[in-house]
């Protein structure tokens, strides 16, 4: 039995899958977190401030994904996409909220931390 191909498998050449993509304005002013979607539905999350995740990501649409974060599902629409800039409007609950991401630029080291 074959199984469906998503949406992420079939347009490898998309600038969503393969790029870091760090938040650009983060609420709590800090670095905000990266996001790498993978191909075959792998999603890395990480932070300067948290241990990484791997995740289970879907893109059911070219404007839709999604991904589980501990069993729930978040869901996200992509209101614009190039190969530098990512903008998320995510279902948070009853709210949508909107990030804005860039495409990471290497070498990237977080900063020293105050403890």
């Amino acid at each position: 039995m074959q199984t469906p191909t998503l949406a992420a498998e079939k347009s490898a050449a998309s600038p969503l899958i393969g790029t870091p993509w760090t938040e650009t304005k983060s609420q709590s002013g800090l670095p905000g977190p990266m996001m790498i979607f993978l191909p075959k539905g792998k999603l890395l999350i990480d932070s300067c401030w948290e241990t990484y995740a791997l995740r289970s990501w879907k893109q059911p649409s070219a404007n839709e994904i999604s991904w589980d974060e501990d069993g729930a599902i978040i869901w996200a629409k992509i209101k614009t996409i190039s190969a530098d800039r990512l903008t998320l409007q995510i279902s948070a609950g009853k709210d949508l909220v909107e990030r804005s991401y860039a495409a990471a630029k290497a070498p990237y080291v977080c900063p020293d931390m105050k403890r």
